[in-house]
């Protein structure tokens, strides 16, 4: 299987890491990206959405680059590590976090974090078109189940609110789409480069466009307090900064379908946090159909069989 040995290709075998390691690193992401959610929405009623994902993707980016550059490690300098920072930059920090910024503003944490990790589906199918991995017909109703999953959600939790989110449903969709691009092009890009400085770059690169439309469209109004600190520093310095080292070197260690695979228990923990922190409710019909998505990326990231030469 190509994709496979690309992923094989990418580590080599003293710099791969145990499975205790590698067990740490993707219960450390489930668990600060689950909280995530309740952090941001919180921060969100103090913060206008996009001021407070400028601020997350400054305070990551300056965070790490302050960090790597006290510890010795300059500033990378080949094309290529700046190409790839500026490429995921629009894909993980405008697309992904300022639509996932946006959707917790209209619809949420539970809801929004069910939406956004749709994106192991649409990990899923990139690696098909443009990595070379085949689908088994096991995969294909696991993908039409998500659509159907998604549905249900949205159609469950608008009859259960009376109103109709579709703006917030629509983004956090979006929000998973720019994840998934950004997963997918880093490993076709061969996940070359200093995993540290990319991603520091690519909240740095990421932060310019953001900065640019929230003092368009909200001023940069931006209160300080309690609230407002804590949560902007949990944003920048956890959910960004840390997650994505993490994510990185995950991404290099396995093929981007079985990283993304694990990463559905993230929506499990939004919503227990959602609801124990914060009182929110899901229909019914919005339970069936979180059970629904999570199955299907169950059935899409079942072990794939390696097309013929």
């Amino acid at each position: 299987m190509r994709f496979a040995a690309t992923a094989e290709s990418t580590t080599s075998t003293a710099d791969r890491w145990t499975t205790a390691q590698s067990a740490f690193a993707f219960g450390t992401l489930v668990l600060v990206w689950g909280l995530a959610f309740v952090v941001f929405h919180v921060g969100l009623q103090e913060v206008p959405a996009l001021d407070f994902t400028a601020l997350r993707a400054l305070v990551g980016g300056l965070g790490l680059a302050i960090f790597l550059l006290a510890a010795g490690r300059p500033v990378p300098r080949d094309r290529f590590s700046h190409v790839t920072a500026l490429i995921l930059g629009g894909c993980n920090v405008v697309a992904f976090w300022g639509f996932q910024s946006l959707a917790l503003q209209r619809i949420s944490p539970g809801e929004t974090a069910i939406l956004v990790y749709l994106q192991p589906l649409f990990v899923a199918l990139g690696a098909r078109l443009f990595l070379g991995e085949s689908f088994s017909p096991t995969q294909v109703a696991g993908l039409l189940l998500g659509v159907v999953g998604v549905v249900v959600i949205v159609g469950g939790q608008d009859i259960a609110t009376g109103g109709r989110e579709w703006l917030g449903y629509l983004l956090g969709i979006g929000a998973g789409l720019g994840w998934a691009a950004g997963t997918v092009i880093f490993k076709q890009r061969g996940a070359r480069g200093d995993v540290l400085w990319i991603s520091a770059l690519q909240c740095l690169y990421g932060a310019v466009p953001l900065v640019l439309l929230a003092g368009i469209t909200e001023g940069f109004r931006v209160p300080i307090d309690v609230t407002s600190v804590w949560t902007i520093l949990y944003a920048g310095l956890m959910a960004s900064a840390l997650s994505y080292i993490l994510w990185f070197s995950l991404l290099r260690q396995r093929a981007a379908s079985q990283v993304a695979a694990y990463v559905f228990l993230v929506p499990l923990v939004a919503v227990l946090s959602d609801a124990a922190l914060l009182g929110s409710r899901f229909s019914p019909l919005a339970l069936l159909g979180g059970a629904a998505v999570v199955l299907a990326i169950r059935l899409v990231n079942e072990r794939r069989t390696p097309k013929s030469p």
